[in-house]
């Protein structure tokens, strides 16, 4: 918790006006996002996300395509388990690597 510099009462830390008294607080003193560092953070990461995007949506149609390629040639097992189950896992994988990239 924090306390306002105005009334001196109690007010949660997120807040940016007084919930008591109504002071509203300056831009400069609004915590900032801090800088950041490190190997999550560096061009050689952003080329890795980009490339696992890649892959993951050529992987996913791919296995797409060789589902609908078993059903046709009765492979039933990879056509109705396998590739719909491996289809699924680089989707949500994609859907993971969006998002990171979205977060920054």
């Amino acid at each position: 918790m924090a306390f306002c510099p105005e009334c001196k009462k109690e007010m949660p830390t997120t807040a940016i006006v007084c919930p008591h008294c109504g002071y509203d607080f300056p831009a400069s003193s609004l915590s900032k996002k801090s800088a950041r560092t490190g190997f999550a953070y560096s061009p050689l990461a952003d080329a890795a996300l980009i490339v696992g995007m890649l892959a993951a949506t050529a992987g996913a149609a791919l296995m797409g395509y060789l589902s609908l390629i078993a059903l046709f040639s009765g492979n039933l097992r990879f056509a109705l388990v396998d590739g719909p189950i491996t289809c699924l896992i680089l989707l949500s994988s994609l859907v993971v690597f969006l998002r990171v990239q979205q977060a920054d």
